[in-house]
């Protein structure tokens, strides 16, 4: 069964890079995949990667990459601030989900008179957890954002890559979507006082559902910038 998901969310995926991108090509030295429309007037590009100067030669319609240069002067921190602001956000958003799906299932166990709960218990502290976690990763992303930014201004030298356009769109997205799910929890529309979730009210359920909608995006927001950034590191 993991096997298929894998296989659908590569499908998916593959079509989201295939509409985004445009046709694609490998860098020649470290393989990285690269657009086609990030090259200049003249068909020449920079690996964001290794640092290989590429000419973009069509032959029969294919693409066919050319190292004419290596860029040797590119800034290289010692200290790379980026990839370390990535780890807050990173590691704790999941675990912040992982408690809102506990809570969820306790709400519906509570429904089945399987589990009690009470305002000040267990469920309720849970809760409140799930909303720090939440404010620290959120708040943390700003960070990321701003050397993120920085990185793209200095190291990349402001090269409208494919690849940076759609992390920067989605870590605004990621602040919007977790800004939104923060105001919701902090409200007292989405969880009661006992720490269950509100499935009494049509209220409630919207304001259940808004939630869970944000937090699911910017799960799939926040992994695609895992992949992204990962590849851009690391390259292939």
């Amino acid at each position: 069964m993991l096997a298929d998901i894998r296989r659908l969310a590569g499908r998916i995926s593959e079509r989201f890079k295939r509409a985004y991108y445009g046709p694609t090509f490998r860098c020649p030295v470290c393989h990285f995949v690269l657009a086609a429309v990030d090259a200049d007037g003249n068909g020449l590009l920079v690996c964001p990667v290794c640092g290989a100067v590429i000419e973009i030669e069509a032959v029969y319609g294919h693409i066919v990459p050319v190292v004419l240069d290596m860029e040797l002067y590119r800034p290289q921190p010692k200290l790379r601030v980026h990839p370390m602001a990535t780890h807050l956000p990173i590691g704790l958003f999941p675990v912040a989900l992982l408690g809102v799906v506990t809570l969820l299932a306790a709400t519906f166990l509570k429904r089945l008179g399987l589990v009690g709960a009470a305002p000040g218990g267990r469920l309720s502290v849970l809760a409140s957890a799930v909303l720090v976690l939440l404010v620290v990763s959120v708040g943390a992303s700003l960070a990321t954002l701003a050397s993120g930014l920085w990185d793209w201004n200095f190291r990349y030298r402001r090269r409208t890559y494919r690849q940076i356009r759609l992390k920067i769109a989605c870590s605004i997205v990621f602040l919007a979507l977790g800004a939104g799910a923060i105001a919701l929890h902090a409200s007292g529309l989405v969880f009661a006082a006992s720490g269950l979730m509100r499935l009494d009210s049509a209220a409630g359920v919207a304001a259940d559902f808004a939630y869970l909608a944000a937090l699911a995006g910017d799960m799939v927001v926040l992994a695609t910038l895992g992949h992204i950034g990962g590849t851009l590191v690391f390259g292939r």
